[in-house]
Parts: C-alpha cells; structure tokens; sequence
C-alpha cells in the first residue's frame, strides 16, 4: 500500500510543476510562436518518458500487491486448517481419556469383584468352621439335609424341642397345605424363631425372579429365603412378631423388633399386610414398606412409574423408593454412591443406602399371649 501512495504523490507534484511551467510558458506562446521551443520539446519527452515509468512502477505494484493478497490468502488458509488440527486433537484427547476412565473404572470393577470374591471365600471357611464346632453333623454337604418321612410335625418352632437350631418340619395349621421344613433357631432369645431369610456371605445370588421369591431358594443352614407362599401361611395361621438381626463388617450388631408382622398371599401380590410397633437398636426401616407389594425383577408391583426391583437390583417391598433393601446386592460395606447408591444389602436408618450389611437375619415367632 506505501509504494502507491508515494506514486500518487509523485505524480500530483509532476503535474503541479506542468502547470507551472505552462503559466511561465503562455505569454511567449501567446505573442505569435507557433511552435514550442527546445526546452520545452525535451521536457516533453522526460514527462512521456516518467509517465512509462510510473505506469510500470503501478503494474509491478499492483503485481506485488497481488502476490501479497495471494500469500496472505495461503496463511488465512493454513492458520484455518491449523485450527481444525487443533479442534480434531483436542476431541482425540478427549477420547483417549474417556477410555483412561472407563478402563481405570473397570479395572476397579475387577479389584472390587476380587476382593469381594476373596472376602466370600474368608467368610464361608468362617462360617464353616464355626457351624462344624458348633453342629458336627452340618459339615456335609451344602444342600438341605434331608427329613426323615416319620420325622414329627410342629405348627411352629415354639414347640419343637429346644436342645438345639436345626431343620423342623412344619404344618401351620391343615388349611395351608403340605408340610415343609424350616430352620429354627433355638438359641436366640429362649429359642422359638423361624428364620425366614439368612445372610452372612454373598455365596446365594438374590436377585431372582418371583417364582423363586415364592417357593425359596437357598440352603436352609446357609443362605436361603423360605419363600413368600409360606411366610404367608405362617402369619396367617397365627399372630407372629417379627426380628432383624443386622450387622456391619464392624461387627457391629443391631435388631429390630416389630411386635407383629404379617404377608398376604399371592393374590394380594404377598403385602405387608400386618406390622406392629417398632422398638430396637436398628431404627425403624420396615414401618415405610406397611401395605407394599412384593416386587422381583420380573413382577413389578411398584407404585405407577417405579420399578423398584429392577432400579434396586433386589426384591422387596418397593414403594417408590426403600428404607431398607436386605434382599439387594451383597457389596462389602461402603459404596460408590454414583453406582449402588440403594442397591446393596441396606437398612437405611442403620447404616444409609450408601453401605451394603455384612449380616440379615429375619426371624418371626408366634406371639402365643394373643
């Protein structure tokens, strides 16, 4: 651009002086010469000969100036293209550190299932040796020993003999059915109580379908729920109250009692349908669930718009949410709250929803002063 601009300059000087000279030339013209004189031929000729020259000098300019557009072109192009470089890496290092965290998460997935397998191992060889001091004749095998077909019927655990916890068979009452065994625990509190669910370990998977939630599953010296079709007969037959033993991997122990407790039937989708009042160590996380219907990954009697078995990964009494969740994961203690917030083995107002049990242990009694 200063290379024109001295152009124009120069030219507006060269045609100042013309001017000049034609004032200073004009009267001797005007008195009668008919011809220019020599001086005036050659200054002509320098002017035609810096006007070539000016209009050269333009052309080069304009030239130069066109080089320098298309240059500047290249690098308005070229920083572009870096920019896009630049945009492009910076989305890669976005991906290449997602997939850091996706795979720092897994590998800690992995540590936790490890560990948690290792800490179920730890826990069964515990287990195992405390029931075969305790029980020599339970160190068999893991399935439920079998019952004698001439082995004597109880109505409830409160009348079975006493002198130790093993396998009874029962008959509530002749309306409900065949007989079938259950575990009584003889030691707790004088002894009476029919264990309905039992947890200690992780080694029984309980995240399963309402079938199996209605017959039981497990092993009824180890991990086991009886079953809603005979928690139903049970309190049914008779008024029963019902205990939650809870412990954490502190050691730490808890219970909550409910002085009455009973499950509709199947028809009644098995509802909380009867709970008395609370007092214990554990804080009251049932009194919430009182009317809910039971719920399992493929039965969902949730409130409309929950599903809480499935949004909890267990089986319970859901409604819209849990105070407490002993049918859920078994995850070691404490929790990533982002990922299993409410989905372990919880009691919320023991513990909270972001720590999974160590220990569940549901008990009922029949109540025999009512």
């Amino acid at each position: 651009m200063a290379p024109c601009g001295r152009l124009w300059t120069l030219l507006f000087a060269v045609i100042y002086c013309l001017e000049g000279i034609a004032c200073a030339l004009g009267p001797t013209l005007g008195s009668g010469e008919t011809e220019p004189g020599l001086d005036y031929q050659k200054l002509v000729a320098k002017l035609e000969i810096l006007d070539t020259k000016i209009t050269r000098v333009e052309v080069a300019s304009r030239e130069q100036f066109s080089s320098l557009e298309s240059k500047l072109d290249k690098i308005l192009k070229l920083v572009d293209n870096i920019s896009q470089s630049v945009h492009t890496v910076q989305k890669d290092i976005g991906a290449v550190r997602e997939d850091i965290k996706l795979f720092q998460n897994h590998s800690h997935g992995q540590l936790q299932a490890l560990t948690g397998s290792a800490s179920i191992i730890e826990s069964l060889l515990v287990e195992g040796h405390r029931q075969k001091q305790a029980q020599p004749v339970r160190s068999e095998p893991t399935t439920v020993r079998a019952i004698p077909a001439e082995q004597k019927l109880f109505d409830s655990c409160d009348v079975a003999p006493r002198n130790a916890s093993r396998i009874e068979k029962l008959l509530p009452d002749l309306g409900f059915g065949e007989p079938f065994p259950v575990f009584c625990d003889q030691e707790y509190e004088s002894g009476g109580w029919i264990v309905i669910q039992n947890r200690f370990n992780g080694s029984v998977d309980f995240y399963r379908g309402w079938k199996e939630y209605k017959n039981g599953f497990g092993n009824l010296y180890g991990e086991f729920w009886l079953g809603l079709d005979k928690i139903h007969a049970l309190t049914y037959s008779a008024p029963y109250e019902l205990h939650v033993l809870l412990e954490d991997f502190n050691n730490f122990t808890v219970v909550a009692k409910y002085s009455h407790f009973a499950v509709g039937n199947e028809q009644e989708s098995f509802a909380v349908t009867k709970l008395g009042e609370y007092s214990g160590t554990a804080g009251d996380g049932l009194s919430y669930h009182k009317g809910s219907k039971f719920s399992t990954m493929d039965m969902n009697n949730d409130v409309q718009g929950n599903n809480g078995a499935v949004d909890w990964t267990g089986a319970w009494w859901y409604k819209k949410g849990h105070y407490s969740n002993l049918n859920g994961q078994y995850l070691l203690g404490k929790v990533d709250h982002t990922k299993f917030h409410g989905k372990g083995m919880t009691w919320n107002p023991f513990r909270g929803d972001d720590y999974s049990l160590k220990r569940s242990r549901m008990m009922i009694k029949r109540v025999l002063n009512q």
